[in-house]
C-alpha cells in the first residue's frame, strides 16, 4: 500500500494528556509552538479530527516557519463539521475526508466552498484507503495533530511512522490522552530518535513507531 510518511506530533501534560475535562489544552511554549510550525513547512499536509475543529476552530497554517503552508485536512465521518471553519479558509488547499455515505447534495455545501471531498470507508472513514487515496493526490508526507481518537485510531491500523509528543510540565489527571481510545489490538513499539528541551523545562520525545 502506498501512502504519505505520517508523523504525528502532539502536546502533553506528565500523564499524558493533551486536554483536561473541561477541554483546557494550551499546554504549548513559544518553543513548542516554533517547532510545530517548523514540521508543518515539511508536511505536505496536516490532518485533524472533526473534535478538533469544533472545539478550537484552527487555522492550522504556517506563521512561525518559512515556506507554504499545507493542505489541511479534516476526518469527518458524519459532516459536523461547518464548511465555514478556519481551516477551510483557502479554497483548493482544504479537504474533506469522509464516507461513501453522503449524498452530492449533502456535500455541496463543502464543494461550493472550493473544498476537496475524499470519500473512503462506509459509516467510519476508512482511514487506510482514505491515505491512498491521498497519496494518490501527491501528498507524501503528513502531520497529524490530532486529537487523541484520531491518533489513536491511526496507530491502530498501523498508519503512524513516528510519534513526536512534548511533555509539558503540568499534570491534570482526567482528560482527554494522546491516543484514546479502547485499545490498539496490535504490539506496537516506539524506538527513541531523540529528544530536545524548549523552553527550560517542556521535553520534545521523538520515536520511531515499530510494528510486530
Amino acid at each position: 500500500m502506498l501512502r504519505p510518511y505520517v508523523v504525528v506530533f502532539s502536546t502533553a501534560t506528565l500523564d499524558g494528556r493533551i486536554a483536561d475535562p473541561s477541554g483546557y489544552s494550551r499546554l504549548s511554549c513559544d518553543e513548542d509552538f516554533a517547532l510545530l510550525h517548523k514540521h508543518r513547512a515539511m508536511a505536505d499536509a496536516v490532518m485533524v479530527g472533526s473534535n478538533t475543529v469544533l472545539v478550537d476552530n484552527p487555522k492550522l497554517t504556517l506563521r512561525l516557519a518559512r515556506g507554504r503552508s499545507p493542505i489541511r485536512i479534516v476526518v469527518d465521518s458524519r459532516l459536523r463539521t461547518d464548511p465555514g471553519s478556519n481551516v477551510f479558509g483557502v479554497p483548493g488547499r482544504s479537504v474533506l475526508l469522509t464516507t461513501i455515505d453522503h449524498t452530492a447534495e449533502e456535500l455541496s455545501r463543502y464543494r461550493s466552498r472550493g473544498i476537496l471531498i475524499v470519500q473512503a470507508g462506509s459509516g467510519k472513514v476508512d482511514l487506510a484507503s482514505g491515505l491512498e487515496k491521498l497519496y494518490a493526490f501527491g501528498i507524501r508526507r503528513l502531520l497529524v495533530e490530532g486529537g487523541g481518537g484520531l491518533n489513536c485510531a491511526l496507530l491502530k491500523h498501523r498508519l503512524v511512522d513516528e510519534v513526536h509528543v512534548t511533555i509539558a510540565p503540568r499534570i491534570f489527571g482526567a482528560g482527554i490522552s494522546v491516543f484514546e481510545g479502547s485499545g490498539l489490538g496490535c504490539p506496537a513499539y516506539l524506538a527513541y530518535i531523540g529528544h530536545d528541551v524548549l523552553c527550560g523545562g517542556w521535553v520534545n520525545l521523538r520515536y520511531r513507531v515499530v510494528y510486530v
